[in-house]
């Protein structure tokens, strides 16, 4: 009679055994989604990079004064749509379209890689609007190109 009441025991000491064996995994399995989920979360950020991005711009502009042919540059930012503006007046006479696509990319390129951590331009300005604008004489055509929020591509308005 004492073994049926020890094998009544030993299966309820298997049965809270397995319970608790259970429990842990539950426990375990709910930190290790716990972890993932914040370490997931980490990596984005709500944070309003504009001011950043735009502090970049304006001072990366320097480099497309220092080319051949540009006479002036010109930076502006509007926080309420989202949109960088550059203002450039350059000498058609000395600078081709493609030249002047090159130089513009490479400001941008530059830009990117001053931000930390350093970027690729077509990520820093995805969330935001960006106007190229011809100084000057401008009345016929004043954008030279155009990039819409969301995109990377650039859109180019040459005559």
């Amino acid at each position: 009679m004492k073994t049926g009441v020890v094998k009544i025991s030993s299966i309820s000491t298997e049965v809270r055994l397995n319970l608790l064996r259970t429990l842990h995994l539950l426990i375990i399995l709910v930190l290790i989604a716990s972890v993932t989920i914040i370490a997931g979360c980490q990596g984005e950020s709500n944070k309003d990079t504009f001011p950043e991005v735009g502090q970049s711009l304006s001072k990366s502009i320097k480099q497309i004064d220092k080319q051949p042919g540009i006479l002036l540059t010109g930076f502006a930012a509007d926080l309420k749509v989202k949109r960088y503006k550059v203002g450039i007046e350059y000498d058609p006479g000395q600078i081709s379209n493609d030249q002047l696509k090159q130089i513009i990319t490479d400001y941008l390129s530059h830009a990117a890689s001053n931000l930390s951590p350093p970027n690729n331009w077509e990520e820093m300005l995805k969330p935001y609007q960006l106007r190229i604008e011809k100084l000057g004489d401008a009345q016929k055509a004043p954008v030279i190109a155009e990039k819409d929020i969301g995109s990377t591509e650039i859109k180019w308005f040459f005559e």
